[in-house]
């Protein structure tokens, strides 16, 4: 078999987790773009091939570009099948000045393709990020018949799946017979139960990470992927936050000559995530005493994040999409709006709070408060893309679901694909009628799961053990190899 040629996003974590993979396959050379400067040490120093430095690169060629502006090729969005600006659905990149912005993208975008030129990839493997060059890359993967493997996990552990669209709620088809295993069987089933009894629940949560993690923030152990990104409140993540803040401000001052474009575009983002650390008490309510079929909840998601701009990316605002739900609740419904985990301190902005005095029927909930504790005092649900509505499904609750997400489809769920059918499920009486939905629900996620590998490729205290990264890297090589027999 010739030596197959896999080109990695290696950003983030990734540059720690993907050199090492590429060392384990012995069919495959990988080839690696990073983000910076310091990334693109650590690849080399562990052996990989950078073939592209989005830092270096920009700050190369950004005095010469010319002409100046990006233009988005005309099949592009055709091609990717993503109907959406790739450039202003970035996270960083609209945050930057115009000039700054268009010639970025220019010089990022002309980098791909002389990769893309100079050698065939037969699969190209990422995180499915929902950032311009993930688009960039995908469009030049779907022009030369490149692999796209987009992994993500399942909502269940020690799984997880290829996508290779932008539609990453839809695994691609497993290479090889489906995973019909027993252990497939009894972790869906144990995890579900364990979901029913507030148990178990995901890794980068505070109340379920692994008693084998740290129990202070260890900020560079989870930039390496070696634990789980799990927040806390108080000084330390107040210092952490303030010293990240300013990092992105000097390199925000000094871009294109210092710095990469992603850090320098998210001067603001840290600037919000500072304020959400300094949200004051005050801002929340109490859990509802007791069920009532008249409470509804909507867990807000982490922004930005892949699962809201790929799932729906017609939803540029969930402040908008509340505004939305509460227009059109019955008169007598309260909506109780929770914060992701992670991200407390996100109802302190100022629309947020100005949307509470406009609406009497709105109730804001701490993100360190338990979610599934909301979910059985509540009715029903409704959710973008939120792993809480799964969790709402199991519990026995109605989720109006907008977004294009695995469960959408599930038992117990009520899909929506306009504004006029959100109202018209919030406003039927059955959508707050209590229904046993766990046992469908469990078969549901087996077959979905028969799709999946076991293996775990998200930062945890698991991911790099010899049995984890021999089983990432065994599911790479079954997939680009069965791309190279078709």
């Amino acid at each position: 078999m010739m030596t197959a040629n896999v080109l990695c996003l290696s950003r983030s974590y990734l540059s720690n987790l993907l050199p090492r993979l590429g060392k384990l396959d012995a069919d495959a050379q990988y080839f690696h773009i990073v983000q910076s400067d310091a990334e693109e040490r650590a690849v080399k120093a562990a052996g990989g091939t950078v073939v592209l430095n989005l830092e270096a690169v920009v700050r190369q060629h950004f005095s010469s570009t010319q002409p100046a502006q990006w233009r988005e090729p005309e099949d592009f969005r055709d091609v990717t099948g993503f109907g959406w600006s790739a450039l202003y659905s970035d996270r960083n990149l609209p945050d930057l000045p115009a000039r700054k912005r268009e010639k970025t993208a220019r010089i990022v975008f002309d980098a791909v393709a002389a990769l893309f030129a100079e050698r065939h990839y037969d699969a190209f493997v990422s995180e499915p990020v929902a950032i311009f060059i993930t688009h960039i890359v995908f469009y030049f993967c779907r022009k030369t018949g490149t692999r796209p493997l987009l992994w993500a996990n399942t909502y269940f552990p020690d799984y997880f799946y290829f996508a290779d669209a932008t539609n990453i709620s839809v695994p691609t088809p497993i290479a090889g017979a489906p995973n019909t295993s027993p252990e497939l069987r009894k972790t869906v089933e144990s995890y579900a139960h364990g979901v029913i009894g507030d148990r178990v629940g995901p890794a980068y949560h505070h109340a379920f990470a692994s008693k084998a993690s740290k129990p202070q923030l260890d900020y560079l152990s989870q930039r390496k992927g070696e634990r789980p990104l799990v927040l806390r409140p108080g000084l330390t993540s107040i210092g952490l936050q303030f010293a990240r803040m300013m990092r992105a401000h000097i390199k925000r001052l000094t871009f294109p000559f210092r710095g990469d474009y992603m850090t320098a575009g998210s001067a603001s983002e840290h600037r919000a995530y500072m304020r959400y650390l300094l949200t004051p008490s005050y801002v929340y309510d109490a859990l509802p005493d007791s069920f009532a079929a008249t409470n509804v909840v909507y867990p807000l998601q982490y922004e930005p994040e892949a699962s809201l701009i790929y799932f729906a990316p017609e939803i540029v605002s969930q402040i908008s999409f509340v505004e939305t739900i509460l227009r059109a609740l019955p008169s007598d419904r309260l909506l109780w709006v929770k914060e992701h985990p992670n991200q407390f301190g996100a109802l302190g902005e100022k629309p947020w709070r100005a949307l509470r005095a406009k609406y009497g029927n709105l109730r804001f909930i701490h993100g360190r408060q338990s979610g599934r504790e909301l979910i059985k005092r509540c009715g029903a649900a409704v959710s973008i893309s939120s792993s809480m509505g799964m969790d709402a499904l199991l519990l026995g609750r109605k989720v109006i679901v907008a977004g294009r997400v695995f469960y959408r489809t599930f038992t117990g769920a009520i899909p929506v694909s306009s504004h006029d059918e959100l109202a018209v499920a919030l406003n039927r009486a059955e959508t707050y009628e209590l229904s046993d939905n766990a046992d469908a629900n469990i078969e549901e996620l087996i077959a979905f799961g028969r799709n999946a590998y076991p293996g775990d490729p998200q930062p945890s205290d698991v991911l790099f053990t010899e049995e984890n990264l021999h089983a990432l890297s065994e599911a790479i090589r079954a997939e680009y190899r069965a791309g190279t027999a078709k």
